[in-house]
């Protein structure tokens, strides 16, 4: 029953359920107002692909330092320093208005965000028992429905203009600084089976409270990362995730409009995608609670392939067809990965931070590589084909490794039963 977890938990997710739907903003603006954006600064597109791409980038590199800052001073404390980033990231768009102050706030200090990509999946696994993947693929659908209920309403809001949506996000980070301060509360207490992994990969002598052994510690626990093969096949379905997520957010809409698909059409397709993300990312969830995590995202990926096919061929249908499609795959990715590769890696909630981090940090370069190599595609071909193709390729590959993992563990499985 979904009642076996503690009744704060709930509250936990319904709170950083609702902030995520009024974040959502932050995508609606980049996404919708990149026109006006470029008019009002005297700039081209390129200028805000780079800055996205910079962000990014950023905060890729400040993922795994925010899971090992989790790992060592809390949850809290790392929430109220992204938040004050991003409230920096705002007032010096809000201040300046011009390009070097879009890129500034919305390309440096933004990317230090990035510090806090691990902190709502570590407070998630950390008060969830029996339903981690059910509860991550709700607050991920958080900013998905906020953009697909934002868009048709905010697009059809007279006077509102992307200095007014700046100006709400901003109001928005200044109120969640007191609600993390007095609302939020960490789960401190360990499960045993955490305390005894994090025992094992340490020698007596680093069981101390000292800075370096903790540092030697997670260095250790990476190494192991590294050297797992379960591990490599998440960390490849993550970059590649990354790459099919960020050719969406930067490059959906111009795909379309390149096709010459009308604007309304665009428009129904961009809410459609946000409506399937919601529903495909909880429907995914309870296939990776209760089934094969490792079978549930070599589907995921499956879905992926068919829906570039579609995308690529541009058909009539596609853009309905592929938010249907890619949308329904949406949320469930990353959850799904993390937990594949935190119960390869010994199921420990002691490094999580760390653990989702790393994973975090190649989801964003993967980003990176959509929004340059978007530019790159339609500056020298005109098109985006080649983006698409390579998205198509990398899904295939992605499922084909998740379908061996499950084959591997089937036949494990067998052989173990047969011995005993």
């Amino acid at each position: 029953m979904l009642w076996r977890e503690k009744k704060y938990a709930w509250f936990l997710l319904i709170f950083l359920w609702c902030f995520g739907f009024a974040g959502s903003l932050s995508r609606f603006v980049i996404s919708y107002y990149q026109g006006e954006i470029t008019s009002s600064l005297g700039v081209g597109r390129n200028f805000l692909g780079t800055t996205w791409s910079v962000a990014t980038f950023i905060g890729a590199l400040c993922a795994p330092l925010g899971g090992l800052l989790v790992d060592r001073f809390g949850v809290k404390k790392v929430m109220v320093l992204v938040c004050s980033c991003q409230i920096l990231s705002i007032i010096t768009v809000l201040t300046l208005q011009n390009e070097l102050g879009y890129f500034i706030g919305n390309g440096l200090f933004a990317g230090f965000v990035g510090l806090g990509a691990s902190t709502s999946y570590v407070l998630i696994t950390s008060w969830f028992r029996h339903h981690r993947a059910k509860a991550l693929a709700v607050l991920g659908s958080s900013t998905s429905l906020g953009f697909a209920v934002m868009v048709p309403v905010l697009a059809t809001w007279e006077g509102l203009n992307w200095i007014k949506v700046y100006q709400v996000l901003l109001l928005i980070s200044l109120i969640f600084i007191p609600c993390i301060i007095f609302v939020l509360r960490e789960h401190q207490k360990a499960d045993s089976k955490d305390e005894d992994y994090v025992t094992a990969m340490s020698s007596p002598s680093e069981s101390t409270n000292k800075p370096a052994a903790k540092w030697l510690t997670g260095m250790r626990i990476f190494t192991k990362m590294l050297r797992h093969p379960v591990y490599l096949v998440v960390a490849f379905g993550i970059l590649t995730c990354g790459i099919s997520m960020g050719t969406v957010e930067m490059n959906l809409v111009a795909i379309h409009q390149q096709a010459h698909v009308s604007t309304a059409m665009i428009s129904s397709a961009m809410s459609l995608l946000g409506l399937l993300e919601v529903f495909g990312g909880i429907t995914f969830s309870f296939l990776l609670d209760h089934t094969s995590r490792t079978k549930a995202l070599a589907i995921l990926y499956l879905l992926r392939t068919a829906a570039f096919t579609l995308l690529i061929l541009h058909f009539p249908v596609s853009p309905v067809l592929f938010s249907l499609i890619f949308g329904a795959t949406y949320v469930g990715a990353v959850p799904g990965a993390i937990l594949v590769a935190r119960e390869s890696l010994g199921g420990t909630d002691k490094n999580m931070g760390l653990h989702t981090g790393i994973l975090l940090l190649v989801h964003q370069l993967g980003g990176v590589l959509a929004a340059m190599g978007g530019g790159f595609n339609f500056d020298y071909a005109h098109n985006y084909q080649i983006l698409i193709g390579f998205n198509l390729l990398l899904s295939l590959l992605v499922s084909a490794g998740y379908f061996r993992v499950q084959s591997h563990r089937k036949t494990t499985t067998a052989a173990e039963s047969l011995a005993q």
